[in-house]
């Protein structure tokens, strides 16, 4: 699509914060973004000798994958244990770039079986189950088919891997089209800085995380939404000539999962956001990712 050069609105927040030996001022453009708090030291302590986790379980008749999002290292193998009474087979999406589905896979798991593969990149992995779900070629986004359990959640999944991305970008854009509930971007990935979203749409959208990320005092989910984003308005075309564009800046690496609360809510079983009924993209979700790697 073709993007039209744009006004954007920056909000700076500057604090001035006295130090014994001088002063240092940070200036923030955007929200403020405010890293989460952990749990207690010894609910810490207690998960510290934990392994991480590696295993994708499909449960009986819920045609979901469990995490949504799977955290590791490179090198590691990831097993799918399906504990179905049917078959499933998963392919990662038709998407591909430097730091998105960079070693492509098709897995197929028996009912009650197992199937592994072991990734050697830094980058996401989002896959989906060709049996339950579709790839809207249109949106690029996959999409779930009627009558399945979590309708209108999909049967689809992120594998994040851990690591060092070359060439990424200190900035980044994204936008919303007119007359669309989505972001045309699912997938953002950047060095620490700022990312701004415009709204070409008429009607105002609204930015925040989706809860539930990471659990309290589960280590294999830290790093998953590092920082509270807030909520963030967007007003459309109708109300600002244009469009407004926010600017987030993200300065703490981790992966950012979030969704707009005017056209999506949460499954707070899932820890997922699913589309309401009679969005424009129905039943796909409007989320998105942004993947932010330190040095």
């Amino acid at each position: 699509m073709r993007k039209t050069p744009l006004d954007i609105r920056i909000v700076v927040l500057v604090f001035a914060v006295g130090v014994v030996l001088g002063s240092a001022i940070g200036v923030v453009v955007g929200p403020t973004l405010f890293a989460r708090q952990s749990g207690s030291t010894s609910a810490g302590t207690q998960r510290s000798h934990m392994a991480p986790l590696t295993t994708v379980t499909i449960s009986r008749s819920q045609d979901v994958f469990e995490p949504f999002i799977l955290k590791v290292q490179p090198n590691t193998t990831v097993t799918w244990q399906n504990n179905d009474s049917v078959a499933h087979v998963f392919i990662t999406t038709p998407d591909q770039s430097t730091f998105l589905n960079v070693e492509a896979f098709s897995l197929q798991v028996a009912a009650g079986g197992r199937v592994h593969f072991t990734f050697k990149q830094p980058g996401l992995y989002h896959y989906y189950d060709t049996t339950v779900a579709t790839w809207n070629a249109a949106d690029a986004r996959v999409a779930a088919k009627e009558g399945v359990p979590h309708f209108p959640l999909a049967m689809d999944g992120v594998i994040w891997v851990q690591g060092p991305i070359s060439n990424l970008p200190s900035g980044a854009t994204n936008h919303i089209p007119n007359g669309h509930d989505e972001f045309v971007s699912e997938f953002i990935a950047l060095r620490p800085g700022l990312v701004a979203w415009h709204n070409l749409d008429t009607d105002p959208h609204f930015l925040s995380d989706v809860l539930g990320w990471p659990e309290l005092g589960n280590t294999s989910q830290a790093g998953i939404n590092p920082a509270d984003i807030g909520i963030n308005r967007i007003d459309g075309t109708a109300t600002v000539p244009g469009g407004d564009t926010i600017n987030l800046l993200f300065s703490t690496p981790g992966l950012y999962y979030y969704y707009c609360t005017n056209h999506a809510r949460i499954n707070a079983t899932l820890h997922r956001a699913e589309a309401l009924t009679g969005v424009s993209e129905f039943p796909i979700p409007m989320e998105g990712f942004v993947l932010v790697v330190g040095s």
